[in-house]
């Protein structure tokens, strides 16, 4: 969904872009500037992998995530080792190699499930809070690559108000601009921080949630 909107943003504007697919072939009609890389993230390495196959880079989106729902009670070590591969590690892998082929800027979208995650979503938004953290560390190791974070809020898909009716109408009541984003509104975004717009902005995490994380959770 997100992943589907940047490309199509980018390519709009010009960049040559490599997309990361997992298994499945990407959902976008071939484009002479467009190019896919098969990592499987949930393995050790495949980071670095992903990073040496696309070649040269001058930025790099980290957007792949796992987002399993279990209780903490019942959530397999092999379970939490595998969310922080794919949320994390590949991430980092992915920053570091970036950074080493002279990119110029890395945004890594985190969640506003990294500050306050929803009951069966502790491991997910674990992830995110450590994804948080080394965003701004490697904004001071990695310089002067620029790193910066993106923390989302609710970003819609299609059928969302049909197939989650009651988390949307939630959401929307409590929400101060009373809507959840869109992959568009994200892009947007992603963009700035990418640009010479924020060439002076490195280690910030903006909060992109339409003003959720403003309401108080009582």
């Amino acid at each position: 969904m997100i992943g589907t909107a940047l490309v199509l943003h980018f390519l709009e504007r010009g960049a040559l872009v490599v997309a990361h697919v997992n298994q499945r072939a990407l959902e976008i009609p071939a484009h002479p500037n467009l190019s896919s890389v098969i990592a499987d993230l949930g393995k050790i390495g495949a980071g670095r992998e992903l990073v040496a196959a696309a070649g040269p880079i001058d930025f790099a989106i980290n957007n792949a995530a796992q987002q399993d729902v279990s209780l903490l009670t019942e959530t397999s070590t092999e379970a939490m080792a595998e969310l922080f591969q794919v949320n994390l590690l590949a991430a980092c892998d992915v920053m570091i190699h970036a950074h080493a082929l002279g990119a110029q800027a890395v945004v890594n979208l985190s969640s506003s499930e990294a500050i306050a995650p929803r009951r069966g979503h502790a491991v997910y938004g674990a992830t995110k809070a450590a994804l948080d953290s080394i965003t701004r560390s490697g904004a001071a190791e990695l310089a002067p690559m620029r790193v910066n974070g993106l923390r989302l809020g609710l970003i819609g898909r299609p059928s969302i108000d049909q197939s989650w009716p009651a988390g949307v109408a939630s959401w929307n009541s409590r929400s101060p601009l009373g809507r959840y984003g869109s992959p568009e509104e994200v892009c947007g975004a992603v963009e700035f921080l990418l640009s010479d717009a924020s060439a002076w902005c490195t280690g910030a995490i903006l909060d992109f949630d339409g003003g959720m994380g403003t309401v108080a959770p009582w």
